[in-house]
């Protein structure tokens, strides 16, 4: 193999690890439900516990096959429910600790980092908020700040990005009968450039997702959801170079339960896998979500 092709698959398994553990510390995965909403003036607290384990990297990047991923994740999410800005809205900030602890894509050895990952801001604005109906609709958006921990001679398994980040989810959820909830949202990742990525200037193309529930209410205080996730997008770009096989395109299938242990407190547990993969980690990821409502 020549220097050139190793260095070129060393990089692409490098970028695809920063857009992974990158993404671990985001919100922008959505849960069965979260746009139904609460009346003004609630506030809501959200601890997320998550792991994302691969031990597959389906890419021209790994053709031995020797990537290897697992991301740990802690992450707290405040949200107010308000109507400061002319109708129903949710300000709301997240907070992330990431371990990252990876084999990249032609790697030699495992690398392991974690601290800060990069803060998200944003909220959500509500078009349509029919709770007595169970059906609601609106844009959610999200700004990544580059603050988080980032060693740029690491940059595959650091907690932060070094980039600005944008996400745009927009959903609609429709109650069906009097158990069922629908719902689809389509979603925009779009990123900022990280202009220290090994002395270099990483540049990525926009990731567009399809996130889609259907939850069930088993009981009064629980309900089970099957959940689809479709990504495709995100190609990169190293100081104006275009760095082939780094469009990623994946499925993932899963499942949630839910359960309402109180009138103010929440359980969620989220199980799901990866179906189809091109030029990203191929796995499975777990998250245990604790609520608060204020």
């Amino acid at each position: 193999m020549t220097t050139s092709l190793m260095l070129q698959r060393f990089i692409t398994g490098l970028s695809a690890a920063l857009a992974l553990s990158a993404t671990a510390s985001q919100a922008a995965d959505l849960n069965a439900r979260d746009f139904l909403s609460a009346p003004a003036g609630t506030s809501i607290g959200v601890l997320y516990l998550g792991n994302e384990q691969a031990n597959r990297f389906h890419g021209a990047a790994d053709p031995v096959g020797n990537a290897r991923l697992d991301v740990n994740a802690l992450a707290y999410r405040q949200i107010w429910f308000s109507d400061i800005c002319g109708r129903l809205c949710t300000p709301q900030f997240v907070m992330p600790l990431v371990e990252v602890d990876a084999r990249l894509p032609g790697a030699a050895e495992r690398e392991r980092q974690s601290g800060l990952g990069d803060p998200q801001v944003g909220g959500t604005l509500f078009f349509v908020d029919r709770p007595e109906d169970r059906v609601a609709s609106g844009l959610l958006t999200m700004l990544t700040v580059p603050v988080g921990e980032y060693d740029s001679q690491r940059p595959g398994t650091s907690p932060g990005a070094n980039r600005w980040g944008a996400t745009f989810v927009f959903n609609y959820t429709r109650g069906v009968g009097e158990k069922w909830v629908l719902e689809a949202s389509l979603e925009a990742q779009l990123y900022g450039d990280n202009d220290d990525y090994l002395g270099m200037t990483l540049e990525q193309d926009p990731l567009y997702r399809l996130q889609a529930f259907a939850s069930y209410d088993l009981t009064d205080n629980t309900y089970g959801a099957l959940r689809l996730i479709h990504a495709e997008g995100g190609a990169l770009q190293l100081d104006g170079r275009v760095l082939e096989d780094t469009r990623q395109r994946y499925t993932q299938l899963g499942v949630e339960l839910g359960h309402q242990l109180s009138p103010r407190h929440q359980v969620m547990l989220a199980l799901s896998h990866n179906v189809d993969t091109d030029n990203a980690f191929h796995g499975s990821q777990a998250l245990l979500r604790l609520a608060r409502v204020w």
